[in-house]
């Protein structure tokens, strides 16, 4: 997938262009999934009982963690890059899971907030 394919994706699945606040989003959330390098991220990521930094490849962070858990009843939330957002999405589909992007904040900051929950979560 070249750039402008990710970008058409990203529109089309909502993660570019919605504005939903992080902020109370992520009440009780358990399993956090974040980019390291931002503060926002960092202090997001504190709100979880478990997160991880995706740090460099957000797909072995993926096939490392989740796909090889058999409980398909984990929601995942995240703070990630576009990018890492996009190859995450693709994993959790491949899985049956359902990929739901919030917002790019509103710091300015190239981040997307976003969730991977079982097939059929509200």
């Amino acid at each position: 997938m070249n750039r402008r394919d990710s970008l058409k994706f990203l529109t089309v699945t909502g993660v570019i262009g919605m504005s939903v606040p992080v902020a109370g989003a992520i009440g009780g959330m358990s399993v956090a999934v974040y980019d390291g390098r931002f503060a926002e991220a960092r202090a997001f990521a504190r709100a979880a009982t478990r997160a991880f930094d995706c740090g460099a490849d957000a797909a072995s962070l993926w096939y490392r963690e989740f796909a090889v858990r058999a409980d398909r009843r984990l929601t995942i939330h995240g703070l990630t890059s576009a990018a890492d957002a996009l190859i995450l999405a693709d994993c959790a589909r491949r899985e049956g899971l359902t990929f739901r992007a919030a917002h790019p904040p509103a710091s300015g900051a190239m981040l997307v907030a976003w969730t991977i929950a079982p097939r059929g979560f509200p």
